[in-house]
């Protein structure tokens, strides 16, 4: 089924899910090298493909918002308390909140220290900074701070999906796998 059910979700917000995790996972981990090269050609290169990938998430990103917002949301499981059922729904949101501003952050960095912002060499973002030195140095810190949350949240996340299947022995996990 290509849409969610009360009790599921279907394939389409599954792909989603799996495609943004790996593509993120991805990204974090080259992030990371790239910031460890030295300056020279093959970083910038490796620069540019980095905001290629980016701005591919940042898309995918709001594709996957966009498909959440017009489905059903599969029902938590019986017994969840009104707490649970708050904490669940807000880590969802802090997920997506951080999944946007992570690439959000790496364009206004970008941008802001001059450099712009390519998809894969076919064309340019429109620029909405000037250069600033201040402003590329506090979206570089937020790239940088972000990345951070965004795996720890992500931890809590897989966490309480593992929580939820070995402790609980609720369907929770199976709804963004295998099916309930």
């Amino acid at each position: 089924m290509l849409k969610n059910t009360e009790n599921t979700y279907g394939i389409v917000a599954k792909g989603f899910h799996w495609l943004l995790f790996l593509m993120l996972s991805f990204s974090i981990i080259a992030g990371n090298f790239l910031a460890s090269m030295p300056k020279g050609t093959e970083k910038l290169q490796a620069a540019g493909m980095h905001k290629s990938f980016g701005a591919v998430l940042l898309m995918l990103i709001m594709l996957r918002l966009l498909w959440r917002l017009i489905n059903v949301t599969p029902k938590l499981p019986d017994g969840t308390t009104p707490t649970q059922s708050l904490l669940a729904n807000g880590m969802h949101w802090v997920l997506y909140a951080l999944m946007f501003a992570q690439p959000l952050s790496g364009i206004m960095m970008s941008q802001a220290a001059g450099h712009p912002v390519a998809f894969f060499g076919l064309f340019e973002f429109p620029v909405f900074l000037d250069k600033s030195q201040g402003l590329a140095e506090l979206f570089r810190a937020m790239h940088g701070t972000v990345w951070i949350l965004l795996v720890a949240a992500v931890i809590g996340h897989v966490g309480a999906a593992l929580h939820h299947h070995f402790i609980k022995k609720d369907d929770v996990l199976k709804q963004m796998t295998v099916g309930a």
